[in-house]
């Protein structure tokens, strides 16, 4: 509390410039620094006293407009704060804080321009267009600054007097809170928009990436399956091609040793036709061998018999020939022959 009494009794210190009477002790400031506030009406209303008789805009080092617009900046992102914390204050809570401590610095900045200027219109209107211009362009609070001198300028009066001694400084901050607050408030959410949208469209990619993610893994688990379907597929082919491949060349193998054996069989009947063949000639040869030796005996006796019963009578000759045995006989006998040799 201590402290608070001090800074208090300080800030009122600070603003007591000639032409200009303003204490800080009951200033309901909020987030905002007094001593900003406190050094922009020192900067205002010290334009005058350091510099009679040259103009409003005739000014030394401390108070060119590019210093006090630095100061007016300061403010301004403070303003900016306070609409913020009303435009986000929930219903059901007290929401005057933001509204007051605004009012208030508001009161301080246009009673310093309007009270450093001897309530002269046209140098507030000069002197406040110098002040924004230090601001640049694009920069959100040039035209706050502009908004603000155009709003003082349009609530002075010609009469100076009477600006400095009745000038509405309330109602013109009621109405400029009522702009800022509107402005901000449009802007947050314009702004919640814009991430609400850009947080909708994230997540629409992300779904749909992630959309194409499974998609991707779903076709590679399908072609996987698909590969390894067909892989199972002529891996059974192949066993079924070596089965139907080894049967054909057990097969084949069986028939060629069947052929081999059966040949083997017929060259053995024709080795044994063959060797029977001859055996059985060689028998026909002997047996014929036999009778014709056998006729021969019996023809020589038939003639020696006759030859001694006919010693006159001459005898018919008798042409050895050979007896041709039949078949029937020929193969008995060979038959008999064989049996008497394996005998």
């Amino acid at each position: 509390a201590q402290a608070s009494k001090t800074q208090r009794s300080s800030c009122a210190l600070w603003t007591r410039p000639p032409h200009f009477s303003f204490s800080c002790s009951n200033l309901l400031l909020a987030d905002m620094s007094c001593k900003t506030v406190v050094l922009f009406a020192l900067a205002i209303s010290g334009a005058t006293a350091l510099s009679a008789g040259r103009g409003f805009l005739a000014q030394n080092a401390e108070m060119q407009p590019d210093r006090v617009a630095k100061t007016l900046m300061r403010v301004e992102q403070e303003w900016r704060s306070q609409a913020i914390a009303f435009s986000e204050c929930s219903a059901g809570e007290d929401c005057s804080g933001a509204a007051a401590a605004f009012q208030k610095s508001c009161s301080t900045v246009v009673s310093a321009v309007v009270q450093a200027s001897s309530g002269d219109r046209d140098n507030v209107v000069e002197y406040m267009h110098d002040v924004c211009t230090e601001i640049a362009e694009k920069d959100w609070r040039h035209g706050r600054c502009t908004d603000m001198g155009t709003l003082i300028a349009a609530t002075m009066k010609q009469d100076a007097y009477e600006n400095r001694e009745k000038f509405d400084t309330a109602g013109l901050c009621t109405k400029f809170w009522a702009r800022v607050s509107k402005e901000e408030a449009a802007r947050v959410e314009q702004e919640q928009k814009a991430q609400a949208e850009a947080d909708t469209e994230a997540a629409k990619a992300d779904e749909a990436a992630r959309a194409a993610e499974t998609k991707r893994q779903a076709e590679e688990e399908a072609k996987a399956a698909e590969a390894s379907k067909k892989a199972e597929e002529a891996a059974k082919v192949a066993d079924a091609a070596a089965v139907k491949a080894t049967a054909e060349e057990e097969a084949a193998k069986a028939l060629e040793e069947k052929e081999a054996k059966q040949a083997q069989e017929k060259n053995s009947k024709k080795d044994a036709e063959a060797k029977e063949e001859v055996e059985v000639k060689d028998a026909v040869e002997a047996s014929n061998a036999t009778l014709v030796l056998a006729a021969n005996s019996t023809n020589a006796t038939v003639v020696f018999a006759a030859n001694s019963t006919n010693a006159t009578v001459p005898a018919p000759a008798v042409k050895p020939a050979v007896v041709a045995m039949p078949a029937v006989v020929a193969k008995s006998t060979v038959v008999a022959v064989m049996a008497n040799k394996t005998a």
